[in-house]
């Protein structure tokens, strides 16, 4: 979405990893299903890093939100 944060999309190297959360959202007619995990940053890592007190005053997508929201972020 042009002008939206989003969160970084990284995938674990373990795929035993528990998810820290596992939630769902819909886009219109379009339904996801996303899980969460906490991992550190990799090192090849790219964007722009904000500090959590900046999160409210960004145009987060949706998305962005309700993960942030439900893992007590924001």
């Amino acid at each position: 979405m042009p002008g939206m944060w989003e969160l970084p999309e990284f995938f674990p190297a373990d795929s035993n990893t528990n998810p820290l959360l596992s939630l769902r959202h819909s886009i219109t007619v379009t339904d996801y299903a996303v899980r969460v995990f906490e991992t550190s940053r990799p090192n090849n890592a790219t964007g722009k890093w904000v500090a959590t007190a900046r999160l409210a005053s960004l145009p987060l997508t949706g998305l962005a939100r309700k993960i942030l929201r439900r893992a007590a972020v924001m």
